[in-house]
């Protein structure tokens, strides 16, 4: 495991960051030979991970009870970084009460996420007031059992949010009261990533960024190091959100994404390389300077092992950096 600065701050990380979307949850499913998350999450400390991203809203906050469950005890060995501003809707507040009784049924009815109910599932709405921001940071403080957080980023703000910067007062205050440490913005959009620039008390930005999301190149990433910003930079969904994966049929790359034809070229290119497309597609986001830590999502054991053999191939040359950047569709 190789370890970077964190932008202009005094935080060190490991390269690849645990992203705990899936951890826990009322749908989660037993994970491989009954490994438990805090199990897995144990696991990857060993491995060297020591970035672990988080939400309030993930899973209802048990992604980050989770991580306050294993990580209270060696605090000042991990990073770790949460987000605010959504508002989760009454349905999940309730059920998320009812875990116990709920997650069995749910597993023997064979009900996924992706497949719940509006009803039930709940419109998410949001709020960057300066009372709920402080409200939401100490409930996440609450369930991590630890009274700072090395990072908090406004979670996927609009445009019209992070222009008005009404939430820099706000976070400054709780940063000078030590509930954290640092903060930043995630964002869902190169565009918005770009206006995060004007602001320099921002500590980082994370962003789509991937084989399949190449737009910051030669927008964002470019006007980061030309300007010389001391700039965390958080890669997510290096692999496509799953569309990189090797056992999807050009049919079904078809049906679920419009950027099939860029797949189907850059899987030749990656043959012709004598490597996976996902071994590739993690060593193009570590290329990359100006991104501090590349997130990968993981629920299971299985899933850490892979991103772990990803991680110790060998690095892309600027070559072929250049070759799988450039890589057209053909007509």
């Amino acid at each position: 495991m190789r370890y970077k600065n964190f932008g202009g701050t005094d935080l060190k990380v490991s390269e690849i960051g645990f992203g705990c979307a899936g951890l826990g949850g009322i749908l989660a499913r037993n994970q491989a030979k009954g490994e438990s998350a805090q199990a897995l999450l144990q696991k990857a400390y060993e491995e060297g991970i020591t970035f672990y991203d988080t939400a309030d809203m993930y899973t209802q906050g048990e992604s980050e009870t989770l991580i306050g469950q294993v990580f209270h005890t060696k605090r000042d060995k991990v990073v770790i970084a949460s987000k605010g501003g959504y508002c989760l809707p009454a349905q999940r507040k309730f059920i998320a009460r009812l875990k116990p009784l709920v997650r069995p049924l749910a597993r023997a009815l064979g009900i996924k996420r992706g497949n719940l109910p509006a009803s039930v599932a709940g419109t998410l709405s949001q709020d960057f007031s300066p009372h709920y921001l402080s409200e939401a940071v100490e409930a996440s403080l609450r369930r991590l059992k630890t009274d700072y957080l090395d990072l908090y980023q406004l979670h996927s703000p609009p445009s019209t949010v992070i222009e008005l910067g009404e939430f820099i007062a706000p976070l400054e205050k709780l940063k000078s009261q030590g509930k954290i440490r640092h903060y930043g913005i995630a964002v869902d959009t190169v565009a918005d990533a770009v206006l995060c620039l004007k602001y320099s008390e921002i500590a980082s930005v994370m962003l789509p960024f991937g084989l399949l999301d190449l737009e910051a190149l030669d927008s964002f990433l470019l006007q980061v190091e030309e300007e010389d910003r001391n700039l965390a930079v958080i890669a997510r969904g290096c692999f496509g959100g799953g569309l990189l994966k090797p056992d999807l049929t050009e049919q079904q790359l078809k049906e679920q994404t419009p950027k099939w034809p860029r797949i189907l070229t850059c899987r030749s290119l990656a043959d012709q390389h004598g490597r996976s497309l996902l071994d590739i597609a993690l060593q193009f986001s570590l290329s990359i300077n100006q991104i501090s830590v590349t997130l990968l999502g993981m629920r299971t054991e299985s899933h850490l092992r892979a991103n772990l053999k990803y991680l110790a191939s060998p690095p892309l040359s600027e070559t072929e950096v250049r070759a799988f950047a450039t890589a057209q569709a053909p007509n």
